[in-house]
């Protein structure tokens, strides 16, 4: 559930991003990175679907669920206000900060799950770890290119 949280999060912010950036590049691999992470999204589903029906719900209490994901709200996705901000003033590599700060630990969070025996199908898992990783990379290209175009402010 809080990896179906994760995703949601992640599509949405990409494809805030992809609308609002204003840069081509930036645009289409924002685009792409949502595609991602809706695909991603629908594994999940289709692995929550797949537990019997005394498995889906959380062995957490509600407050405990409810915890962990304002944990994951908190420590791994940039809150709405905070990427408009970003993405309006036009401060893309603040952005692009904010989506490698995701990634990393969305790649440490799948990467935790895969090791861990816990019933869930851990090559999946990787897997998608693995593409995770591969978005940072995207990003952490992008974002390197774009820092020596665009002078970064000076209020940092």
């Amino acid at each position: 559930r809080v990896a179906i949280e994760m995703e949601q999060h992640g599509r949405t912010f990409y494809e805030s991003l992809s609308l609002g950036c204003g840069h081509v590049e930036i645009a289409a691999l924002a685009t792409a990175l949502a595609k991602d992470e809706k695909e991603h999204l629908e594994v999940f589903e289709r692995m929550l679907n797949a537990l019997p029906p005394h498995q889906r719900g959380p062995k957490l209490t509600e407050k405990e669920l409810f915890a962990a994901a304002t944990d994951l709200r908190k420590k791994i996705m940039p809150n709405a206000r905070t990427v408009h901000k970003a993405v309006l003033a036009s401060d893309l590599l603040k952005t692009l900060d904010m989506a490698i700060e995701m990634e990393t630990e969305a790649v440490a969070f799948y990467s935790g799950l895969a090791s861990e025996s816990n019933g869930l199908d851990n090559a999946v898992l990787t897997g998608i770890a693995n593409e995770e990783k591969a978005h940072l990379k995207m990003l952490r290209d992008v974002r390197n290119q774009l820092s020596t175009s665009i002078p970064e402010p000076l209020n940092r």
